[in-house]
């Protein structure tokens, strides 16, 4: 266990779950346990702006892990879906709620925020008795149809590997990859190993919309109305499905905003959870 911030009860732990080192930060020690989920090619360390926070009301215990593939966890032997990641967040929640000693309530808070509100969405309806609230911001889960750019961009990227392989210009190629990966904004696939970008395939593929419907818990849905990437109305169609939901828009955020906004993205949270 590595103490980062011992006097204001935040720690790096690590915990060993089905054969991977899983890297996790604690903040607080409070009774309530609440698991943060964070987005594709996030880590832990990206929500370090909501610590302090946090640490505001004394009563809840923040767990936030790093995914396998993601941060300082290892990343897994073979491509996984999404039920793995299930899984995986199942065992972490039983594992540390053991050795953290946070074992007074049955139920834990749940937050994900982009790919973790996938893991969050599948959860909830997985393991419903597990969850006492869900908080779902700029989740994903609902999908769409590639653009026409994107679609166009991925033939050209395509087609790139027969041209570059002429001798002379193959030193080109992955310049030019990396290119038009980052114009059909699929940046986070060319930056991925081969495991993780399989992952990243089986993880999209899979359509959550008929889960909604079959979230029983309170859930608070937080969006920026500027997300680009999971935009207000993916919220808009989550909260039409989920049955006891309560959407909250920030009118100048992104999709960033947990890290972005963390003071008023916390604020909203509280409000919600000590309702």
């Amino acid at each position: 266990m590595n103490s980062i911030n011992s006097q204001n009860k935040i720690f790096e732990k690590q915990v060993k779950i089905n054969g991977l080192n899983i890297n996790y930060r604690t903040i607080g020690n409070g009774d309530i346990p609440v698991v943060f989920l964070h987005g594709w090619v996030k880590d832990c360390e990206k929500y370090l702006p909501l610590d302090k926070y946090f640490l505001e009301e004394q009563k809840y215990y923040i767990f936030i892990p790093d995914m396998p593939g993601f941060g300082k966890s290892e990343e897994p032997k073979e491509s996984w879906d999404l039920d793995n990641y299930v899984e995986l967040v199942h065992e972490f929640i039983k594992n540390v709620r053991q050795k953290d000693g946070c074992t007074l309530v049955n139920e834990t808070i749940i937050i994900g925020h982009s790919f973790g509100g996938r893991i969050a969405i599948k959860y909830a309806v997985k393991y419903p008795e597990k969850v006492s609230k869900l908080i779902l911001t700029g989740a994903a889960g609902v999908k769409h149809n590639l653009t026409i750019k994107q679609k166009i961009l991925f033939i050209l990227a395509k087609m790139g590997k027969v041209l570059f392989s002429i001798p002379g210009i193959s030193y080109l190629q992955k310049p030019a990859q990396k290119i038009l990966y980052k114009m059909a904004r699929v940046k986070d696939y060319h930056q991925a190993s081969p495991i993780m970008k399989e992952a990243m395939k089986n993880v999209l593929d899979e359509d959550l919309t008929p889960y909604l419907e079959k979230i029983g818990s309170a859930t608070l849905l937080v969006w920026g109305r500027l997300d680009k990437t999971t935009p207000l109305s993916d919220g808009k169609i989550m909260d039409r499905k989920i049955r006891n939901s309560k959407l909250v828009i920030i009118d100048d955020a992104n999709h960033s905003l947990p890290y972005q906004r963390p003071k008023e993205f916390i604020k909203i949270i509280f409000e919600f959870l000590n309702h």
